[in-house]
């Protein structure tokens, strides 16, 4: 019954494809190469990664991870590429909260051509930050990366705001969610480091925020002449904000 239920979901959306571990080998032997080549979205949901894959998909430029999954070996970023061609991919999605952000960093190193990204949680501990950013990796990536949507279902702190732009300076639109006592902190902070050109953001949206706030951040940028021309709206509890 579950072999008959993947088979009618591949044959209606053969551009996205959800993957298995488990069932991996049982499928590939009924599935046509070139159904494999036609899929743009791979879905891996396992939690526990075999060593070698039986199905590659060479033409996927999109990946979702669902689960946070355990390497026999291997680092994950070399499991990834025997599913998914990592150097193709142009947009990224991480569904899941125990994914450490150490490990999301190693992976960008080997997805050059990532456009967007999207998380669930940054999960840091405040001691770790400085380590993580004078790491190679982190350096490495931060002069690398041409990520320029990143979306975070998290609530950011303006230390994590900070590290994220670091790492991101190609970044032109950003969402998250932020606390309401710290968030004209971090727009003094995303604006100044926009009006110092040091990074090419242009778009934020600050998530799950009361309608209180759409005033308060029109007000504050009005009173400190943070910007000379910019828009805002408060639309579904989310506050836009371009300039």
């Amino acid at each position: 019954m579950h072999l008959y239920l993947y088979f009618i979901l591949f044959y209606f959306r053969r551009k996205d494809y959800t993957f298995y571990w488990e069932f991996d080998e049982t499928i590939c032997s009924h599935l046509q190469e070139n159904n494999l080549k036609s899929v743009k979205h791979v879905h891996i949901c396992s939690k526990q990664a075999k060593t070698n894959s039986a199905n590659y998909f060479p033409n996927a430029t999109e990946l979702t991870i669902k689960n946070y999954f355990k390497t026999p070996d291997d680092l994950i970023s070399t499991t990834l590429n025997r599913v998914v061609p990592l150097g193709k991919l142009t947009k990224l999605v991480i569904e899941c909260y125990s994914f450490p952000f150490e490990e999301i960093i190693k992976l960008l190193r080997f997805t050059p051509n990532l456009n967007t990204l999207k998380l669930d949680l940054l999960s840091l501990n405040q001691n770790s930050l400085q380590l993580i950013k004078q790491s190679e990796t982190f350096l490495y990536v931060s002069t690398t990366n041409k990520i320029k949507n990143l979306e975070l279902r998290d609530w950011c702190r303006l230390e994590k705001i900070q590290l994220l732009i670091d790492l991101f300076p190609q970044l032109e639109y950003f969402k998250t969610g932020m606390e309401r006592k710290e968030m004209g902190q971090i727009i003094r902070y995303l604006l100044s480091k926009n009006n110092h050109q040091t990074c090419h953001l242009f778009f934020l949206c600050i998530s799950g925020t009361p309608k209180i706030c759409l005033r308060e951040l029109n007000l504050l940028i009005k009173l400190e002449n943070l910007l000379d021309h910019y828009f805002i709206k408060f639309l579904h509890r989310d506050l836009y904000l371009w300039w």
